[in-house]
C-alpha cells in the first residue's frame, strides 16, 4: 500500500522523518518495502527557454516552438495559449512519465515532430491549473531539473501490510498504528451531521436475501448532481497512492476507501431498474458487464448486488458497466457496505477478479466504519457536485457486530514475555491500540476494537504487548528441545541409493512442476480406460498449462529435453524421482505413487580423435537399469520385448517386469510424437514403479574372499530361433543348480550372412571356479556339456 506521508501527518502528529518512521514500522510488525520521493519520475523535467515560436502549417490552434536548455535546442509543438518567446518552462524529454501517468515519448503531430512536452502545473503535480504551461521566474537556471527548483517533496512509504492487519489499509488506520507507536496525539475524524428522516424510503429500498453473507448494507441518494472533474487536491492524493482519477462521484469513493478503509461504490441511480437494491446470489446463467469492461458469467455461488431485474454489481469486487456513474448521472445511489471475508475471497477467486475493494473486504473492514465511511462520502459528493443529499439513510443491518471481551492473566504474560510489567504499564500499552482494558480477577479483561479482527485470544493481546513493549527490550532466551535422532526409513534410504547410483551412472536430477497440461496427455495417446488419462483437474489452476496433476513423470522429462534441445543443448541425459496424482474414489485427497523416470537422447560418445561418434539407443537405457537393479540388491528382474505403451515405438521398447509383475517400461519415443514435439533426433525413456522397488530392494552384502584357485572357461555358440529372448536362456542356466558355475555371459549375438533367416547366432561364456582345488578339464567339460544339451532340448537350438 502507498501511503502519502504528508497525508498521514493529516491526522496524526509525528516528529519522525519519512526513513525513521519507515524503520519504527517495520520493527513492529508492518513492513515498509521503500521511501520514495512521489516527484522521482519528474527529476528529468528541466528548464528550458522558448527560444523561437512559429504557427503550425498544418493546425491553426497549434504552435511549434524551438527551446533550449542552454546546451541543447529541441522542437516541441504546443497548443499552450501563453506560449511566447523568452519564457522560461518546464520540458519533459520523452521517456518521463508525468504526474497524471502519461508517459511523454517523440511523436509527430500534425506532420511536424515533437521531441516532447511542454509542461502545465498539472501535468507536474503542483496545482489543478492546465490552462497553459507552467511559467517560471526569469531567474530559473536553464537544465537544472524543475523538481529541484521548486524544492518538490512529497516521501511516499510503500507499506507491506500482513494479511491479519486490514484495518491498516488506510491512511486512518495507519495513522492509529502510528499514534500508538509513537505515542502521539491520533485526530479522531469528525462524523457530519446529514439530514436523517424517512424521505429516501419512498425513493428506494434494500433487500438482503442473503444475511449470512451480507452482514450490512447501508445507502445515501443524492440527487441533482453535477459530474465533472475532481478539485486538484483530491485528484493529486489518488495520484500519490496510485489510482487514477475519473469524476468527482467515483474519485470521493476511492478517496474514502484510501482515507478510511471503507470500500464505497456510486450508482447511477436511474439506471436502476425498479429503483431498488437487493443483495442476493447470482442465478444459474446470469452475466454481467463489469467496470474493466469484460463481460463476466456469474453462478449460484456468487454474491451480487441486484436491482429489480439484474445484477449490478458483483459484491463487494466490482461495480457494473450498465449503471456506472457517467457524465450524464444526475441522480448517484451510494452504498457502504460490510460483507462475509470468506465469501469475497472464494469469489475473487473464482472469477479471478480482484480490486482495492475486494483486498479490503477480504481482509476484513470495520463493521463500525461503515456508517461514517457512507457519511464523510455523502458530504463530500454533495461539496463537490452541487447535489442534495436526501433525508434519510438505509441502514440494513441483520448481523450486528458484538464486541469480544478476552481474559488475560497476568501470569500468562509473565510467562510468554519473560518480563513482570506492572498492570498499569500493560493497561496503557493495549489502551494506546484502543484496546479497552478493565480489571478482573487475576488480570485484565480486555474488549479489542470492532476494526482489529486479529484480536481473539490472549496470545494477541501478548503480541500487542510485546511489540509496542520493543522486541529489543524482551530478555533473550535459548529455546530448551531435546535432539533425538531417527532412522531414516526404507523410502528415505532406496530414495537416497536411487539417487546416488543414477548420478554415478551419468545422469542429473530435475525436479518438475507436479501441474501440467492435458493437452500434453493427449499427446501421449493413453486411452480413455487408462488411469493417467482421467487426471485431477485444478480448482483455481494458474494457467492452462498447469490445469492438471500429473499422472507420469513422462511429459515433465520430455518438456525439459525439449527446452534443451531447442536451446542448441541436444545431448540430454536426466532422471526425476517424484509423485504421481490419481483420484482416489470416496476421498478429497489424491492416491499419491513414486515414480522413477529418465530421459536420454543426444551423443553417448562424441566425436573424438580417439573414438567415432555414437547416439544413445536403448541398449543404453536397458544397461543403466541392469546396473541399478544389481546395486539395489533386486532378484528376478527380466525385460520382455515390446511395450503397450502407447506413445513407445514398440520395435524399440521393452517392459520391465519382477517376478511375472509389470513395473515399468523402457523405449524410443514415436516419431509421430517427436514431430509434434518439434524434435528431430530419437529420445530414450524409461519409468518404474518406485514403490515397488522399495519393497524389493535389498541392501545386505555378503564378504565373498578373493578365490585362490584359477577359473577356466568354456563357450557356447549356439544357432537358435531369432524369437528366442537372450534373456530366458540366461534366467535358465541361473535357475539350474550347475557345479562351480561362477558366471555366465553374453559373448556375441549375430545375425546375417552365414545364418539362416529366421536365425541368430549367440555364444555365451561359462566360468568355473571351485574354491578348495583346482578343477580339472574333464569334469569341467561334463558339467558343460549336460548345460549344453538341456538348453539344445529346452530351446530348440543347435550348435554352430
Amino acid at each position: 500500500m502507498l501511503v502519502p506521508y504528508n497525508w498521514l501527518k493529516e491526522w496524526v502528529k509525528v516528529s519522525l522523518s519519512p526513513k525513521e518512521l519507515a524503520e519504527r514500522l517495520t520493527l513492529t510488525g508492518l513492513e515498509v518495502e521503500g521511501v520514495y520521493n512521489a516527484y522521482e519520475d519528474l527529476e528529468d523535467v528541466k528548464i528550458v527557454k522558448i527560444v523561437a515560436v512559429k504557427p503550425h502549417p498544418q493546425a491553426d490552434k497549434l504552435a511549434v516552438c524551438q527551446v533550449s536548455d542552454g546546451a541543447q535546442e529541441y522542437q516541441v509543438v504546443c497548443g499552450a495559449p501563453n506560449v511566447r518567446v523568452g519564457l522560461k518552462t518546464a520540458f519533459a524529454p520523452p521517456g518521463v512519465i508525468l504526474f497524471t501517468g502519461n508517459k511523454v515519448s517523440p511523436a509527430e503531430i500534425r506532420g511536424v515532430s515533437s521531441q516532447g512536452v511542454l509542461c502545465s502545473a498539472y501535468e507536474l503535480g503542483i496545482s489543478g491549473d492546465h490552462s497553459g504551461i507552467i511559467e517560471l521566474a526569469e531567474d530559473a537556471p536553464l537544465g537544472q531539473s524543475v523538481v529541484k527548483f521548486l524544492g518538490l517533496d512529497e516521501p511516499i512509504l510503500e507499506v507491506a501490510v500482513t494479511p491479519n492487519r486490514g484495518d491498516c489499509l488506510s491512511i486512518l488506520g495507519l495513522a492509529r498504528e502510528v499514534a500508538a507507536l509513537c505515542e502521539t496525539t491520533f485526530k479522531k475524524p469528525e462524523l457530519p451531521r446529514l439530514p436523517l428522516g424517512e424521505e429516501i424510503f419512498l425513493e428506494t429500498n434494500v433487500i438482503i436475501e442473503v444475511p449470512e453473507l451480507c452482514y450490512r448494507y447501508a445507502g445515501r441518494l443524492i440527487k441533482n448532481v453535477e459530474v465533472k472533474e475532481s478539485p486538484f487536491e483530491i485528484q493529486k492524493k489518488l495520484w500519490l497512492c496510485g489510482l487514477r482519477p475519473i469524476n468527482n462521484v467515483v474519485d470521493v469513493t476511492n478517496y474514502v476507501l484510501l482515507e478510511r478503509g471503507q470500500p464505497l461504490h456510486a450508482f447511477d441511480f436511474d439506471l436502476l431498474e425498479g429503483r431498488r437494491i437487493i443483495v442476493r446470489l447470482a442465478r444459474e446463467g446470469e452475466k454481467i458487464l463489469t467496470l474493466d469492461g469484460v463481460e463476466r458469467k456469474l453462478d449460484s455461488k456468487t454474491m451480487v448486488i441486484a436491482d429489480a431485474v439484474r445484477p449490478v454489481a458483483i459484491a463487494g469486487i466490482m461495480g457494473g458497466e450498465e449503471t456506472a456513474v457517467t457524465e450524464k448521472t444526475k441522480n448517484v445511489f451510494l452504498e457502504a457496505a460490510w460483507f462475509n471475508p470468506s465469501s469475497i475471497r472464494l469469489t475473487s477467486q473464482r472469477l479471478r477478479l480482484s480490486s482495492d475493494s475486494s483486498y479490503r473486504f477480504e481482509r476484513g473492514i470495520d463493521p463500525e466504519g461503515v456508517i461514517p465511511g457512507l457519511e464523510q462520502a455523502a458530504q463530500m459528493i454533495k461539496e463537490f457536485t452541487g447535489g442534495e443529499i436526501i433525508s434519510g439513510r438505509i441502514d440494513e443491518y441483520p448481523k450486528p457486530y458484538v464486541p469480544r471481551e478476552i481474559s488475560l492473566s497476568q501470569k500468562k504474560l509473565s510467562l510468554y514475555l519473560k518480563i513482570d510489567l506492572e498492570p498499569e504499564k500493560v493497561t496503557h500499552i493495549l489502551e494506546r491500540v484502543q484496546v479497552k482494558v478493565e480489571k478482573g480477577i487475576d488480570g485484565f479483561i480486555c474488549t479489542p476494537p470492532s476494526y482489529r479482527h486479529d484480536i481473539a485470544l490472549p496470545e494477541d493481546l501478548i503480541e500487542e504487548v510485546a511489540r509496542l513493549y520493543g522486541y529489543d527490550r524482551l530478555p533473550v532466551s535459548v529455546p530448551k528441545a531435546e535432539i533425538a535422532g531417527k532412522p531414516p526409513s526404507k523410502f528415505e534410504k532406496v530414495a537416497a541409493k536411487t539417487r546416488y547410483f543414477m548420478t554415478a551412472l551419468g545422469l542429473y536430477e530435475v525436479i518438475n512442476y507436479s501441474f501440467i497440461s492435458p493437452k500434453f496427455l493427449e499427446l501421449l495417446g493413453f486411452s480413455s480406460e487408462d488411469p493417467r488419462a482421467n487426471p485431477l483437474k485444478l480448482a483455481n489452476p494458474l494457467s492452462e498449462e498447469q490445469s492438471v496433476m500429473r499422472t507420469t513423470l513422462v511429459p515433465g522429462l520430455l518438456q525439459t529435453a525439449q527446452t534443451n534441445i531447442f536451446r542448441e543443448h541436444p545431448t540430454v541425459k536426466v532422471f526425476e524421482l517424484g509423485r504421481v496424482f490419481f483420484p482416489k474414489e470416496g476421498s478429497s485427497l489424491p492416491d499419491e505413487k513414486y515414480r522413477l523416470a529418465g530421459v536420454l537422447t543426444g551423443e553417448a560418445s562424441p566425436l573424438s580423435c580417439f573414438r567415432s561418434e555414437r547416439k544413445f539407443d536403448i541398449f543404453d537405457v536397458k544397461g543403466i537399469l541392469e546396473t541399478f537393479f544389481n546395486e539395489l540388491g533386486l532378484k528376478g528382474v527380466s525385460f520382455k520385448p515390446g511395450s503397450e505403451e502407447p506413445f513407445l515405438w514398440p520395435a524399440l521398447s521393452l517392459t520391465v517386469k519382477l517376478s511375472d509383475k509389470n513395473i515399468g517400461f523402457l523405449g524410443a519415443l514415436r516419431p509421430g510424437i517427436l514431430e509434434k514435439l518439434d524434435i528431430s533426433q530419437e529420445i530414450f525413456l524409461f519409468e518404474l514403479d518406485f514403490d515397488v522397488l522399495i519393497e524389493k530392494a535389498s541392501f545386505e552384502k555378503k564378504f565373498v574372499p578373493l578365490p585362490k584357485f584359477p577359473a577356466t572357461s568354456r563357450d557356447l555358440a549356439l544357432l537358435l530361433p531369432d524369437g528366442v529372448p537372450v534373456a530366458e536362456i540366461l534366467a535358465f542356466v541361473a535357475d539350474k543348480e550347475i557345479p562351480y558355475l561362477e558366471k555366465v555371459s553374453v559373448i556375441d549375438v549375430y545375425k546375417g550372412k552365414g545364418i539362416p533367416e529366421g536365425k541368430k547366432s549367440l555364444t555365451l561364456r561359462f566360468v568355473y571356479r571351485a574354491s578348495s582345488r583346482t578343477l580339472t578339464d574333464e569334469e569341467v567339460n561334463e558339467i558343460q556339456e549336460k548345460v549344453t544339451q538341456d538348453i539344445l532340448k529346452q530351446f530348440q537350438a543347435t550348435l554352430r
